[in-house]
């Protein structure tokens, strides 16, 4: 007697017999298999691009109630103005601030998210398994950081109804010294952090490439300056500015300046960290010795305040930064991302604020400052890049861009606590045109390097 036939196999049977693949070979089988993961490409890629876009929109939302937000305080402060209410609140004239500067951060805000949005249209479309991932760097945490110190200066004139806006961004202010000594000191804790050792000691293990180095962004643009200086009668202020800035080699974003390059990040960072090491000494030296050849000048320093406040703001936080990442090591890499978003943040907000003060005064500094800036940066990349014939192209330029590039920062740190504060305007003015004089050739070392 027959066993009755098991269901399940039955359905099997059945679905063999109805399956698409039936009858298929193995070959056939998989071309099929491919056409099927082809196809589920292109849907995760649909729910990409359908992802970007509900992003988009979500940043355009909020853009469009900052900039709502920030038009209406700006009205609604301007309407009571005007209709003499007899109140506190209508004296307050730095409402603006806070208007003002949600209207820009929205504008920031749009601009930033349709640039993501592009980017990731653009990832889309490339080849498969060459999909270039955007940033980690949350621009969201950027604008959060941003809209803090927009609200902590809406505040300020709160409790200070006193001092007015335009005192606040001063020079002189005591706010903007402290932005300063803040911008510094945590980039430089980022550096340390980010700080590979190995690399920095097998930079210091090559004592020709170190004393090229040297040689380039820290003997010979003093040298270069002191024979300008006995060739040319340039303004005081103008003269001090740059003073300044040849005593302050190694700027804290030397390893983003060195990146439009093409210059690797372990090298620039090597580099970076070697020059803020010998800062300490290198800053009141340099002084000194200006102090000593043009005494004409009014330069009146000590080295010793200028060392212990290099060393404060620059050697102890990268120091500390070292250490953090040495204690900390699993954490390392998000530490570093904090810090780093924290201090590019500060560097923003410091920089607009450099650029609203000097807005009025760097146009006035005439055709023979804007020449003198020009030439000292041309003949700065030349020492660079000759100094260091017979290196790799890219230690080239990595040392060329690192003579030009001066510690802005730092050098406005001694300036205004040393009350030399009318020369800070002009110090930014000096490396705005520097950096743009440069720029062309960091596109041409990039391709170079390509």
């Amino acid at each position: 007697m027959n066993n009755p036939q098991n269901p399940s196999d039955q359905n099997s049977a059945s679905n063999e017999e109805t399956s698409p693949f039936a009858g298929l070979s193995n070959t056939e089988l998989a071309l099929t298999r491919t056409d099927l993961a082809s196809d589920r490409t292109d849907l995760a890629k649909d729910r990409n691009r359908l992802a970007a876009e509900r992003t988009l929109m979500a940043w355009i939302r909020t853009s469009l109630s900052m900039i709502s937000f920030g038009f209406g305080i700006d009205r609604f402060f301007a309407y009571l103005k005007q209709s003499e209410t007899g109140t506190a609140v209508n004296q307050l004239a730095e409402e603006r601030v806070l208007g003002l500067g949600l209207i820009v951060l929205g504008v920031v805000a749009l601009a930033g998210g349709t640039l993501n949005y592009w980017r990731v249209l653009k990832n889309l479309e490339q080849p498969r398994f060459q999909y270039d991932f955007t940033s980690d760097r949350s621009f969201a945490i950027t604008i959060a950081i941003v809209l803090v110190f927009i609200g902590l200066a809406s505040y300020i004139p709160l409790i200070a109804q006193d001092i007015s806006f335009q005192q606040l961004i001063s020079p002189d202010s005591q706010v903007v010294k402290t932005l300063i000594s803040l911008s510094i000191f945590f980039i430089m804790l980022s550096i340390g952090t980010s700080l590979s050792v190995p690399n920095l000691i097998n930079f210091w293990q090559q004592p020709i490439l170190v004393g090229r180095s040297l040689l380039a962004t820290v003997l010979i643009p003093p040298l270069l300056l002191a024979g300008i200086f006995a060739v040319l009668q340039l303004p005081e202020s103008f003269a001090l500015a740059l003073i300044f800035l040849i005593a302050a080699p190694g700027p804290a974003l030397l390893t983003r300046r060195a990146g439009l390059a093409g210059v690797r990040m372990e090298f620039a960072a090597s580099l970076q960290t070697t020059l803020a090491l010998l800062a300490i000494i290198i800053v009141p030296l340099i002084l000194r010795i200006f102090v000593l050849l043009f005494p004409d000048l009014d330069l009146m320093v000590s080295s010793w305040d200028v060392a212990r406040q290099v060393g404060l703001i620059q050697f102890l936080p990268l120091g500390l930064g070292v250490a953090a990442s040495i204690i900390w090591q699993d954490l390392a890499e998000e530490i570093t991302d904090l810090l780093s978003t924290i201090a590019n943040t500060l560097f923003l907000v410091l920089t607009l604020i450099v650029l609203m003060i000097g807005l009025g005064i760097v146009p006035t500094l005439g055709l023979p400052v804007l020449v003198v800036t020009i030439l000292i940066t041309v003949l700065g990349l030349a020492i660079g890049h000759l100094v260091t014939i017979g290196q790799p192209l890219e230690q080239q330029a990595g040392i060329a861009i690192a003579t030009i590039a001066r510690n802005a920062g730092l050098a406005i740190t001694i300036a205004t606590f040393n009350g030399l504060v009318e020369v800070v305007p002009i110090i930014i003015g000096i490396v705005i045109v520097g950096t743009l004089v440069g720029l062309p050739y960091s596109v041409w070392m990039k391709r170079k390097l390509q």
